[in-house]
């Protein structure tokens, strides 16, 4: 693995940097360092292979002069991120994989409409011990379409209950922007009411108390289905401001879950989402391939390919693919290899899930189709061993990690 310290003014700029090379396992960065004794000091007990250099760095002199010392090669930084992250594409090319080992899949494998492998439990009467993983690298994530009703909702629901039935907890958060849909989609309202509760009592709206100004409190979400939802109470007023101060408030208001799933539509150059892009882990774009949709949204696509050149995080995933689209064609329009296809599923099964306020993927039929995207976009953020158990409704193949796991309740 090559290493590389980055030695940068800002910390949004080693963000942008080193959140392009997310999921490249054979470059590795050294953490933001904002001092040259600091630089020094770890040069004692680590080595470098790259160090990227700020021209702006008030320290920029004396940076250069130990590296070269040193002996380490220099990638000068002046504001243009697409130029450094290109060069050091180039001074770390990407090693060649046996063909065994190749991770490339064909369309019939992104589809995965069926599982290869089927795994056989022991029957048992007693009560387990319901767990979860802790210890799990806290990631924000943003799930986007690139048009109206590409799927972000869909792709986040889905996704957040594929972590749950693998044991991982998962928050849910919808700004007020847009249209916003999962109070109403997941039927917490009657969920509250079939509780036999005072519904009105009972859901803590993050985003109406921090858009009234009151100070939040802490550990306050609902929480069903193994999923934190931080979400806009829809019985409420509609909230008609929103700016980035709030959104910062909004996604850090809890922090009780290892991962952040934030839902914001078709919205990403909202006002209070943009500077967003540079802060958080990871942007999935959701696509819809229909061409009229594509065509509409080419030139929000060419804005959005200009900052994944510059290093933000984002990447694409094609949804309701079908066989109506030519790949090759489709491909090559949108310029870039996505993340993963996620195949046309029969509304008569996203209806029937609707109409009982429940994620498509509870359906067995439809956790057969998503099993294999979902495990594809979720290896950018978990390691690969946590997917091995996929759960199909509620039975599962539990692989348990010493030191990462907690007893969370007894069912």
């Amino acid at each position: 693995m090559e290493y590389i310290i980055c030695c940068l003014n800002i910390k949004e700029s080693y963000a942008r940097i080193t959140n392009h090379f997310k999921g490249h396992p054979y470059i590795g960065f050294e953490e933001f360092i904002d001092d040259i004794d600091e630089v020094k000091n770890k040069s004692l007990y680590k080595k470098w292979q790259l160090a990227v250099i700020d021209k702006k760095l008030p320290w920029f002199g004396e940076a250069v002069k130990f590296f070269k010392k040193n002996k380490i090669d220099i990638i000068y930084f002046d504001d243009d991120y697409s130029e450094v992250i290109s060069t050091i594409g180039k001074m770390v090319p990407e090693p060649a994989e046996d063909d065994n080992d190749s991770k490339e899949e064909n369309i019939e494998e992104d589809l995965n409409i069926a599982s290869k492998v089927r795994y056989i439990e022991k029957p048992t009467t007693k009560v387990v011990e319901k767990k979860v993983y802790t210890s799990l690298e806290k990631k924000l994530i943003i799930v986007s379409g690139l048009s109206r009703c590409a799927g972000s909702t869909t792709v986040t629901l889905n996704l957040a209950k594929y972590l749950s039935n693998l044991g991982i907890l998962s928050s849910v958060i919808e700004p007020p922007i847009g249209s916003p849909a999962i109070f109403n989609w997941m039927g917490i309202d009657d969920r509250l009411d079939g509780n036999g509760k005072d519904s009105g009592s009972e859901f803590y709206s993050y985003p109406h108390e921090i858009s009234s100004g009151n100070r939040i409190r802490r550990k306050a979400e609902y929480v069903f289905e193994g999923i934190s939802w931080i979400v806009s109470d829809d019985r409420k007023e509609n909230i008609k401001e929103w700016d980035y101060d709030k959104m910062l408030k909004l996604i850090y208001a809890s922090g009780t879950t290892p991962i952040t799933l934030i839902d914001i539509g078709d919205n990403i150059f909202h006002e209070s989402v943009k500077p967003l892009l540079s802060v958080v882990d990871i942007v999935f774009v959701v696509i819809d391939p229909f061409p009229t949709s594509c065509k509409i949204a080419g030139g929000k696509l060419s804005e959005l390919l200009k900052l994944n050149g510059e290093g933000y995080p984002i990447n694409f995933i094609i949804n309701k693919w079908n066989s109506g689209i030519d790949r090759k064609e489709f491909l090559s329009f949108l310029g870039v290899k996505p993340l993963a296809f996620i195949p046309a599923i029969d509304l008569a099964l996203l209806y029937k899930a609707n109409c009982q306020y429940e994620i498509a993927l509870s359906s067995s039929e439809v956790s057969d189709v998503l099993q294999g995207p979902l495990k594809s976009i979720s290896t950018l953020f978990i390691p690969e061993e946590f997917s091995c158990g996929f759960y199909k409704g509620k039975k599962s193949k539990k692989r348990v990690f010493s030191g990462i796991i907690k007893k969370f309740a007894k069912v």
